[in-house]
């Protein structure tokens, strides 16, 4: 009974309404004169190849630059610190981020005012090149932190630390230097780990919007965009071709993934002897992670920075380092009309805490096994393009009246944020060790005590990432927000991505401050 109670609140809240727009969408893809229009589409392969060249080069890059600053660190007295910049970093939105970048690299932006100057900005093509290579940079900048977040959490565990603390030792011991060490012992077994973070992250860099929208190409643009645009229009015609499109790029996606894993396979016997050579005088990357950490900080502060001026400031006539004068009509415009910030603050919060609580509830109440169960929907919630779970949920909510309601949008919110907090929180709370519980329990403490007294203390730093993930996932939802609120609510990434197109610059700012 007590496993039934615990499963039940997650089948109804998540799973259902997750597999039922599932079938809604596979139900929708049985229109042959669509998948006829699909490949009839001029843009489809170009925008096709652009898409998974942005996702590949993107989720590449974050890799390396996360893998460098762990080496770096690992071991010193900043890694332990190294949390609290993740979450800052985690919890500033994918597109605000995107919007502020835009301001920094645009023809008459910050770089181009401090190293070009001139009367008129520089011709260059920096937002919306057409090999993606802003968009690359935004992602890789975006991304990187959030890879950190998963390593540092690995790293944190019990199980893992005392572990690797031993290998450390014994590696040490042997003669091998810390370079070393983390590239023969420490770094192949998180990259183990890391590789449902690593497909997160790769599916959302070849399928992301609103990012797209802002610093993506526009000719071709990335197949995301694309899909987008027939989804929302008016004519059923278009509209099946878009919901043909975003099957398509998801077997495509799934085929990618297939490749990958296929190769990294016939690739790992070739490596194993390299990385059980030794021992080797190889020392960690300490000034280059350093280098690299300053930077992508640097980065985040400047975009910051650029955020809060730009949002008060009346005129900015380049190449002006700073604004000409400052009002605050865009921050009053927004105070005027509060109902997307409280919103969008609210699914926010109300998502990243629910998550929270069923995966906990789920952990508590699931033996281990069940996991194999709950954990393909979770990955399947993120593996899979989010056009297509949104479009799945559009159809499904139109028809349960759903649609347009802020219910909606809770249920289509909490379908990412509930997938990340239980790929995240699950090898944490699976390799806490329950005997604290149980010597709590031989003591007379009751359930919850002892989940407050013992499991949450000892679980605090996973905990607070997935509430940290889950609240910056949950604010970045555009896709499914836009469709499920079918033009009765406005959250504020709907209103950054349309200001995003020509509006002020400084309401712009405002909305992704």
């Amino acid at each position: 009974m007590r496993r039934i109670a615990g499963a039940m609140p997650v089948a109804l809240l998540w799973g259902l309404p997750f597999c039922l727009a599932l079938l809604s969408v596979l139900h929708g893809v049985m229109d042959a004169d669509a998948w006829h229009a699909l490949f009839r589409h001029s843009q489809l392969w170009p925008a096709l190849g652009l898409s998974l060249w942005v996702g590949s080069a993107a989720t590449l890059l974050a890799l390396a630059v996360a893998l460098l600053i762990s080496a770096s660190l690992y071991r010193c007295q900043a890694w332990q610190r190294l949390q609290a910049w993740i979450g800052a970093a985690l919890a500033l939105p994918h597109l605000a981020f995107a919007i502020g970048f835009g301001f920094l690299i645009m023809p008459s932006g910050l770089v181009a005012r401090l190293f070009v100057g001139g009367a008129t900005p520089p011709q260059w093509v920096t937002t919306q090149d057409p090999y993606g290579l802003s968009l690359i940079a935004a992602l890789t900048l975006k991304e990187a932190p959030f890879l950190l977040a998963m390593i540092w959490s690995l790293l944190a565990r019990g199980d893992v630390a005392n572990a690797l603390h031993g290998q450390w030792r014994a590696a040490r011991s042997l003669g091998h230097a810390p370079g070393s060490i983390w590239l023969r012992v420490i770094q192949p077994q998180l990259l183990r780990r890391l590789i449902w973070p690593l497909v997160i992250v790769w599916v959302y860099g070849a399928t992301v919007v609103d990012m797209a929208l802002v610093l993506g190409p526009t000719q071709p643009p990335l197949l995301s965009v694309v899909i987008w645009r027939d989804l929302n229009d008016a004519n059923t015609a278009i509209n099946a071709r878009g919901l043909a499109g975003a099957a398509f790029l998801s077997a495509i996606l799934t085929m990618g993934g297939l490749v990958a894993a296929g190769l990294i396979r016939g690739v790992s016997p070739a490596l194993r002897p390299s990385l059980s050579t030794g021992p080797s005088r190889l020392h960690a990357p300490w000034m280059s992670g350093r280098v690299v950490l300053s930077a992508i900080v640097a980065s985040y502060v400047v975009v910051m920075a650029l955020l809060i001026i730009m949002s008060a400031s009346a005129r900015w006539p380049y190449p002006a380092l700073w604004p000409a004068q400052f009002r605050l009509t865009a921050a009053q415009q927004l105070v005027a009309e509060p109902a997307p910030l409280f919103l969008s603050l609210g699914l926010g919060l109300a998502t990243s805490i629910m998550a929270l609580a069923l995966s906990v509830l789920w952990f508590e109440t699931q033996p281990p096994k069940h996991d194999r169960v709950l954990l393909p929907f979770a990955v399947a919630a993120l593996g899979l393009p989010q056009l297509v779970i949104a479009a799945g949920q559009y159809r499904l909510f139109l028809g349960s009246g759903l649609a347009g309601s802020v219910l909606g949008l809770f249920l289509a919110h909490l379908t990412p944020v509930f997938g990340y907090a239980v790929i995240v929180l699950s090898g944490p709370y699976r390799a806490f060790d329950r005997r604290y519980v149980a010597a709590a329990r031989s003591l007379g403490a009751g359930a919850s005590r002892r989940w407050w007294r013992i499991v949450a203390p000892m679980l605090r730093a996973p905990l607070l990432t997935t509430v940290a993930i889950g609240f910056s996932v949950s604010m970045v939802q555009f896709v499914p927000a836009q469709l499920i609120a079918a033009g009765r609510h406005a959250t504020l990434p709907m209103e950054a991505v349309t200001l995003a197109s020509g509006g002020s610059r400084a309401l712009l700012a405002t909305y992704a401050l």
